[in-house]
């Protein structure tokens, strides 16, 4: 198993959005209101990327319910395209991963276009050992395991847990 990762450069993103689809089909799309990343390199967590993003809607009780995300913490956020050309930057030279790939894939590739920022994302999830641990990672069990593991990025925990995972380490319920 250490040989998925052996050499090389992984990079696991989440979206933190005020709503479920990016489409503009007679409403408006929800927003991407805050982004994290958090590279693996060598077998070991490295560097992590974190930035809300510019929302200038109010958020409303549900969203801020879900994502712990108030409206203060937008206040004075850098804009969507600011933020997409730090990730861009961010992920440079990484495979990309996400736990949710088609929704976040979704929400980026949208606004990276609208923002002319060319992300190089995967269109769809891959089916390797690690994409399927990610997704498997996905949804409400996941994240309420992660909100009582203290720490601050989904993504973080999310590198750990393949870490453990890759190392034979982790335990399954």
């Amino acid at each position: 198993m250490k040989r998925l990762i052996e050499n090389k450069k992984l990079v696991i993103v989440d979206v933190e959005t005020n709503g479920r689809y990016c489409v503009e089909e007679g409403e408006k799309p929800a927003r991407i209101l805050r982004i994290d990343a958090t590279k693996i390199e060598n077998g070991k967590i490295g560097e992590t990327f974190s930035s809300f993003v510019e929302c200038k809607e109010l958020l409303d009780k549900k969203t801020i319910d879900l994502t712990g995300i108030t409206d203060d913490m937008l206040k004075g956020a850098p804009t969507i395209k600011q933020v997409l050309e730090k990730l861009k930057e961010f992920c440079s030279g990484y495979c990309v991963y996400s736990s949710n790939s088609e929704f976040d894939n979704d929400f980026l590739s949208y606004y990276g276009e609208k923002a002319g920022v060319e992300l190089d994302l995967p269109k769809k999830q891959y089916y390797d050992v690690i994409s399927l641990f990610l997704h498997s990672k996905c949804g409400a069990g996941f994240y309420l395991e992660f909100l009582d593991s203290g720490y601050e990025y989904e993504t973080v925990y999310l590198a750990e847990q393949l870490l453990k995972f890759i190392n034979g380490d982790f335990k399954y319920l």
